[in-house]
């Protein structure tokens, strides 16, 4: 397996900290074949995202009654 380097690294999480790119940068990434550290981070990353969309709309349902 191929180690990611730091500029590889440095590139992923700037392209990270777009908004909205980010997004679909980690689904691209997180359903293609590339460097298995990158693409489980961006399962990971895609994890995190819907519980946090999950939390967010069971609050918004609660706080709506």
């Amino acid at each position: 397996m191929e180690t990611v380097g730091v500029w590889d690294w440095f590139w992923l999480i700037f392209l990270f900290a777009i908004p909205i790119v980010n997004i679909i940068a980690f689904i691209v990434i997180a359903c293609g074949s590339g460097n298995r550290n990158v693409v489980n981070l961006c399962r990971a990353y895609l994890i995190w995202a819907l519980i946090g969309l999950g939390l967010f709309l069971i609050v918004g349902v609660l706080t709506g009654l």
